[in-house]
């Protein structure tokens, strides 16, 4: 602090301070307690001088807040010659006095009358603002008095002190240093901060703007400085409103608060002071307009009182969050908030008022500042570091992402490899994802993804030998995802690689409800050992990807990478490029197997087989391209592909339909198609079909329970005469859900239930329990993979009614189908009743 006080006491006689005779000339003299009148009638001056009621013992009333006006008294001696044509000084400290009148004897003469209320007229006679200083003349010929008179709601801040000419000269020019100091300080750390603001537009930034604007305007009203920066109509409307504006200021302080810390979603928008907290500072400021001064500011100390606790706690919330930038915010909210409630301790003269004190609440807003100015560069790290967290997690689960697998990852391996020359990647492909997106909406389908992706991450938290990722917030995790439905994580004990999968695997098998109804996600596992099957994670990555698109729902949920698989990978890329081009070239053909009628031998219709049969590769089996293409999105193609060339070919040989029925097959991932039904139709009536010659059979791979899509699908084809089968019903999933939400016509027992039956007593049992469950559901059944006549007597025995197979008919081409149509002279209906 700029203030230099040379504390040299004047030699005061005996008399008491009623009387207040000096000796000697004083550098510097703190007044205690003055004879204190209390005005209840309206008198002069002169009126005041004579009175003989003055009174030390009501001095401290004075000071507090009332409504009558008070009269102090200082009386000086006659001046001696060596005093002659000295002044003495009076100073007070300015703290908003709405009347304050100086009047200065001679005897009973006045010479002097200086008015220095903050609502009075100052006549003009100061150049500048440097406090209030009276100008003491003592008389040589008479004693010297001087009347003080205060009135208003405001305490009257004290001591008064008295000082030599040069002395206070000095006192000026200190304050003066002092208020410039501060006051441009404020200015530049304030121009400071906007520039940051204009850099970072991080929000808020006008609450803190308003609350710096109001702390200028509260020290300079408390001051007085406000007379010469602004007009006497607004000094004195902020004069007369000072606890709304200092209302406005901690209510901005509030808004600012909640802004600044929104980040970390403090406070919570449920939380009371979140939803109401707006709504008490409103009923505050219409308090302010109807009550006294001491009412108001005894309502904002303890609104002081409850905004410093409340953002305090609020601010400690937010850094146990992590919320680093906090700490400044902290250090500058507690500083302003002491500062100013400190300085509400001199206004109820709890405290003294003295440089120390009187300094305060200024430095308080200095520091404030300065905080502040710490605290949005701490933000804008913070809003750095958030944006590189961003980049290298994913924004729905928080884990690491595939960029911090490329980028970030390879750095924290180098470490590793010093210690742990070997490690396994594991991949997890969540393969249900597509299939949910289509039968609940791709919203529904992400959080159920997500759900199951953390879970299984809270599981690996708890697993031993799993690498640890630590992310820029310090945060660690154990998982990463690469895909909306790839997740991998890092192994460090491979030779324990088998029990980790399996714990994982206790996670994803366990079902999650996804619109109320469970699910159990399908997923697929592979497994890559660094470094002998990656050198790198671009390599550890492909290969473990290869591993788990070997995987087949029949052979388990993992496969580990072997050189073997890389190979049979490479080949299937191929069957995918060549299938592409042939599906475009309409180059797919199909065949037909006779379905026969168990009870008399009659063909009753039968299943139409797509067959492929590429220029390099020769005869290519459906079990090897059907997956793929299911896998890769191109069964929707070859689905439409061939509808059109069944529906081309029953028209051009409309003796195919007279007496028979055919099936065509379609992957579940048709029906999951919007407008699926739809096309089909507009299909069947371009070739002037009936759609009660086909029947549309299901390949059982997924559940439809529930889907607004697969229902509207099966209404449609339902409406328009089609009858729908499961296809390899018993070995897919949701058997029974799906018979119900199918609506089928028609069950077709798979064959590994039906080849076995002469040797396993548990496939007759499941498979004559499927044929009674079609005749009690009214519906038909039908076996395939009829190898033997032995096996088609036991079916006729249980009543199966339709079979096919190769000790029946093999598959042949359409025209050998044609052919044996004629040779076996059906007749014009089957005797199979399908009602």
């Amino acid at each position: 602090m700029m203030f230099r006080c040379v504390f040299l006491f004047l030699l005061i006689t005996s008399l008491p301070w009623s009387q207040n005779a000096f000796s000697v000339k004083p550098t510097k003299v703190t007044l205690g307690e003055l004879p204190t009148l209390k005005e209840t009638l309206l008198s002069s001056p002169q009126d005041i001088l004579l009175s003989d009621q003055f009174e030390e013992n009501i001095y401290g009333e004075s000071q507090s807040f009332s409504d009558y006006a008070y009269w102090h008294k200082l009386v000086f001696p006659e001046a001696s010659k060596q005093q002659k044509n000295e002044n003495f000084v009076l100073g007070l400290n300015y703290y908003v006095i709405e009347n304050l009148d100086f009047y200065l004897f001679h005897g009973n003469q006045l010479q002097k009358h200086w008015t220095r209320g903050a609502l009075q007229d100052w006549q003009g006679d100061t150049e500048h603002y440097n406090g209030i200083w009276i100008p003491i003349t003592l008389s040589s010929e008479k004693s010297t008095t001087l009347l003080i008179r205060k009135q208003g709601n405001s305490p009257l801040l004290t001591p008064f002190k008295l000082f030599s000419t040069q002395e206070a000269t000095t006192q000026k020019e200190n304050k003066l240093l002092f208020w410039v100091f501060i006051i441009s300080s404020l200015l530049i750390l304030l121009a400071h901060n906007i520039f940051v603001f204009i850099l970072l537009r991080q929000p808020g930034f006008v609450y803190y703007l308003g609350l710096n604007v109001i702390i200028l305007i509260a020290l300079s009203v408390i001051t007085g400085f406000s007379r010469w920066v602004f007009s006497e109509e607004i000094s004195q409307w902020l004069i007369r409103n000072l606890f709304t504006v200092f209302g406005i200021g901690t209510w901005i302080l509030y808004r600012f608060s909640v802004q600044f810390l929104k980040e970390v979603q403090i406070p919570s928008p449920d939380s009371f002071i979140r939803k109401y907290g707006d709504s008490i500072f409103i009923i505050f400021l219409l308090l302010v307009q109807i009550v006294s001064v001491k009412t108001s500011a005894s309502l904002f100390a303890a609104i002081e009182v409850f905004l410093f606790i409340v953002c305090t706690y609020w601010g400690a919330n937010a850094y146990l969050k992590g919320f680093i930038a906090v700490r400044f915010y902290l250090f500058s909210w507690i500083i302003l908030m002491v500062g100013s409630i400190l300085n509400t301790m001199i206004f109820w003269k709890i405290l003294p008022i003295n440089p120390i004190t009187e300094a305060i609440l200024p430095v308080c807003s200095l520091l404030q500042l300065l905080g502040f100015s710490f605290a949005f560069a701490d933000k804008a790290n913070h809003i750095e570091q958030k944006r590189q967290l961003q980049a290298i997690t994913d924004p729905s689960t928080g884990l690491p992402n595939r960029t911090y697998y490329f980028d970030t990852l390879p750095l924290q391996l180098n470490e590793m490899n010093k210690n742990q020359p070997q490690f396994a990647l594991i991949m997890i492909e969540i393969t249900s994802h597509l299939k949910l997106s289509q039968a609940f909406g791709p919203a529904k389908a992400d959080s159920a993804l997500c759900e199951v992706i953390l879970s299984t991450h809270q599981k690996i938290i708890e697993m031993d030998g799993i690498l640890s990722l630590l992310l820029p917030n310090k945060s660690t995790k154990k998982l990463m995802r690469l895909t909306s439905k790839n997740i991998v994580l890092l192994s460090t004990t491979p030779d324990e690689i088998k029990e980790q999968v399996q714990q994982i695997q206790q996670i994803l098998d366990h079902p999650t409800i996804v619109d109320k109804v469970l699910f159990r996600h399908q997923y697929k596992i592979g497994s890559a050992i660094y470094p002998s099957q990656g050198s790198n994670l671009d390599k550890l990555y492909q290969n473990a990807l290869i591993a788990s698109n070997s995987v087949t729902y029949s052979s388990g949920n993992w496969a580990p990478f072997t050189h073997k698989l890389k190979s049979n990978h490479a080949h299937q890329l191929r069957l995918i490029t060549l299938l592409t081009d042939d599906i475009r070239q309409e180059k797919l053909y199909f065949d037909i197997q006779p379905q026969v009628n168990l009870a008399d031998n009659r063909i009753v219709g039968g299943e139409v087989l797509i067959r492929w049969n590429n220029e390099h590769l020769g005869q290519v089996s459906p079990a090897e391209f059907i997956p793929l293409a299911e896998q890769t999105g191109l069964i929707y193609k070859l689905t439409d592909m061939l509808l059109e060339k069944v529906f081309q070919w029953a028209s051009s040989n409309p003796v195919a339909l007279l007496a028979q029925r055919l099936s065509i097959n379609i992957s579940a991932l048709d029906l999951l198609q919007e407008n699926f039904a739809e096309r089909v139709n507009i299909l069947l009536k371009q070739y002037r079909l009936s759609a009660e010659k086909f029947t549309i059979e299901i390949t059982e791979t997924s559940v439809f329970q529930k889907s607004e899509i697969v229902g509207h699908n099966v209404k449609k084809l339902h409406d328009a005469g089609f009858e729908l089968s499961i296809d390899d019903f018993g070995v897919g999933y949701s058997s029974m859900q799906n018979l119900v939400a199918l609506e089928i016509n028609e069950l077709k027992i798979d064959q590994f239930f039906v080849m076995n039956l002469m040797t396993d007593t548990q496939s007759q049992t499941l498979c004559r329990n499927m044929i009674n469950l079609s005749k009690d559901l009214n519906i038909i059944s039908v076996a395939e993979g009829i190898e033997s006549e032995d096996i088609l007597n036991l079916l006729r025995q249980w009543h199966c009614q339709v079979g096919q197979g190769y000790h029946l008919y093999r598959p042949m081409s359409t025209l050998q189908y044609l052919t044996l149509l004629e040779e076996r002279d059906q007749p014009l209906s089957p005797s199979i009743n399908r009602a």
